[in-house]
């Protein structure tokens, strides 16, 4: 499957794809990054993140999403947000690229998601 099918893929026929997602992600988040809610301390995130996002496991059950494309958007909003939360921070940032990483790798697994040939 290509990844673009994948994204277009209705969040009912693959919202246990879409849980197991989120479930790779809290067990291998060691640093607690992606359960962190850096709202906790408003005034500093309100300044660097201009499109906060809410809770992704809370939008998932509730059934919000129409797409895995819209999860998958939340999820990549989460660590642009991370990314840029923590700039200053290598330990966080490496983790969260780590985060990120395992997220692309589980999600073409799941998805069963080839790799396009370039040229």
């Amino acid at each position: 499957m290509e990844r673009q099918a994948a994204l277009s893929r209705q969040i009912s026929q693959r919202l246990l794809h879409c849980q197991y997602l989120l479930l790779c992600l809290r067990g291998a988040d060691e640093d607690h990054i992606f359960a962190y809610n850096p709202r906790d301390s408003l005034d500093r995130f309100l300044s660097l993140i201009s499109k906060p996002m809410s809770n992704v496991s809370d939008k998932l059950q509730k059934k919000l999403y129409q797409t895995v494309g819209d999860f998958v958007t939340d999820v990549q909003l989460i660590f642009s947000n991370c990314a840029s939360y923590y700039q200053g921070n290598a330990g966080y940032l490496a983790s969260g690229n780590r985060l990120e990483e395992l997220f692309n790798e589980e999600f073409n697994s799941v998805f069963n998601i080839t790799e396009q040939a370039v040229g």
